[in-house]
């Protein structure tokens, strides 16, 4: 199997709630929005992300019928790697942002991380390498 570049496509809640946060918060383009149909696309650097509506995948795939939200630990995280941590947390932070960690350095990994949550709860993982 050959497998090529892809995005990554997160099942949201509220649409308008996470638009509003990858667009201004976080201040990626955005390359479609067509609220609509439900669908949110971004172009942040080297990657693609997609919003698209929880429900309406459920629906797509035939289990509408199961409960949207259950109570667990995250399935998920979503990764970006910034070269300034400290930079965009403190710009982050002056537009409202909480974060679930300060910056924490991580020399076992080589990273220095923060941990924040989209208005949806999706954690997000802000990453810069400490060479």
């Amino acid at each position: 199997m050959k497998v090529s570049s892809s995005y990554t496509r997160l099942l949201v809640s509220d649409l308008e709630a996470c638009l509003q946060f990858y667009k201004n918060a976080m201040e990626f383009k955005v390359t479609i929005e067509d609220l609509n149909s439900g669908y949110i696309e971004f172009a942040p650097p080297n990657m693609r992300l997609a919003l698209f509506r929880r429900q309406e995948m459920a629906e797509m795939i035939g289990t509408a019928d199961k409960p949207l939200d259950a109570e667990c630990q995250d399935r998920v995280v979503l990764n970006f790697i910034v070269s300034d941590l400290d930079e965009a947390y403190h710009q982050l932070r002056h537009k409202g942002i909480k974060f679930t960690t300060e910056p924490l350095s991580n020399p076992y990994y080589g990273i220095k991380t923060a941990y924040l949550r989209d208005p949806d709860g999706t954690l997000i993982g802000l990453f810069q390498p400490l060479m």
